[in-house]
């Protein structure tokens, strides 16, 4: 009986979502899909009925985490965290539309860069006035980041200033350093968890920047009355209070089995409506008159990302501004160290010749962010300044 009331009570929590509404979409795409309908409606349904697959996919995989370590939860969350893309990379690929792919997954990371890092800094500006972070996994993130724009800048600049560059050498090139992105992604990932965890759990040598006024209790806190992040020579702080740390350890988690189940049930239904979204992707660009690019390049990221935008946001307006960022800035990294390397094997595989010759405006574009959001960042200090300017760098 108790395992019956903890597991209806996950349960209860799990679909106290508003996102639980976008469910109503799967049946509607699927009686559009029948009926022949409107391309638009189409693309408009299947949208919607990806996002709280997506959203379905990461609670899932967040309570297998919680259940197999963090080890293995790590490379649960690797496999899985980005389904969503690869799936839709896949289907993509298989039409035809490595130029959407290619287009999709850079939006992605320019999204997750700029505007959902700008979203949360915006939130912890205007909660806490000036919030710090711990810069060690931002630093390393953003260096990651670089060396995967030089991946993609090289075959990109081959292709339009070099004459006697061939398209076989720029994709076996590409196969190249998508191996050498997937090693150092695995390398990351020792670093991360093993040899240097010390780093990613707490910053001794930032001070904190904003004021704060100690209550009867010697606690810090900010203009709002939360507990703030401080940064003493000890060591860190908690970044959010006391009762937010009971009610996030409270939570009733699904048990193996049912999170298991979940995560089948989504990916399977994500697979279809992947397709079907894909197969309306042309007709509606004729259509509305719109341009392909956009379609790819700023509506199909938000599929994959909406639920990881909706899980910064809620954390950074807690004051975990640390996973905020985590789940931010590590999404980019993980689409341009993970992701990418995956859908060049995955397009060799299907005979589909993908390659790292993403188009040259869109690779400057993605470097000239890189820029602004190190500038935003360096000095580990979050407001709603450089929020602002971060999306306004987006939009």
């Amino acid at each position: 009986m108790g395992g019956d009331a903890s597991t209806g009570a996950a349960l209860k929590h799990l679909f106290s979502s508003y996102l639980v509404v976008l469910f109503v979409c799967i049946p509607i795409a699927w009686g559009l899909q029948a009926a022949g309908a409107s391309p638009t409606l189409h693309f408009v349904f299947n949208f919607g009925a990806i996002v709280p697959l997506s959203w379905l996919i990461s609670e899932a995989t967040d309570n297998l985490e919680g259940i197999v370590g963090r080890t293995a939860g790590v490379l649960l969350n690797s496999t899985f965290g980005n389904m969503v893309e690869i799936i839709l990379s896949v289907t993509a690929i298989r039409a035809g539309l490595v130029k959407v792919v290619q287009s999709s997954l850079l939006g992605a990371m320019l999204m997750n860069l700029l505007f959902v890092t700008g979203c949360c800094f915006l939130v912890a500006g205007i909660r806490a006035h000036e919030q710090a972070f711990n810069p060690n996994a931002v630093s390393y993130a953003l260096g990651l980041l670089a060396v995967s724009m030089l991946a993609l800048l090289v075959p990109s600049e081959l292709a339009v200033t070099d004459e006697w560059s061939l398209p076989n050498d720029r994709l076996t090139m590409s196969r190249f350093v998508a191996l050498l992105l997937g090693a150092m992604y695995i390398q990351w990932l020792i670093f991360n968890m093993c040899t240097h965890s010390a780093l990613f759990e707490s910053n001794p040598n930032e001070k904190k920047m904003h004021k704060v006024a100690a209550d009867d209790d010697g606690d810090a806190r900010d203009f709002h009355g939360h507990t703030t992040t401080v940064y003493t020579g000890a060591g860190y702080m908690s970044s959010q209070s006391d009762d937010e740390d009971e009610s996030d350890e409270d939570e009733p988690k699904l048990p193996g089995w049912l999170a298991c189940s979940f995560l089948l049930f989504a990916t399977v239904l994500v697979s279809f409506h992947c397709d079907f979204l894909v197969e309306s992707i042309e007709p509606v660009t004729h259509q509305l008159h719109i341009h392909q690019a956009f379609v790819a390049t700023v509506i199909l990221p938000m599929v994959g990302n909406f639920s990881e935008e909706i899980a910064a946001l809620n954390l950074a307006s807690k004051g975990k501004l640390d996973l905020a960022m985590g789940v931010a800035i590590g999404s980019a990294t993980q689409i341009a160290m993970l992701v990418v390397p995956i859908v060049v094997f995955l397009g060799w595989a299907l005979g589909q010749p993908f390659d790292l010759d993403f188009e040259v405006l869109q690779v400057r574009l993605l470097l000239a962010s890189l820029l602004v959001a190190s500038l935003c960042l360096r000095d580990s200090q979050a407001n709603w300044l450089k929020g602002s300017m971060l999306i306004t760098a987006y939009v």
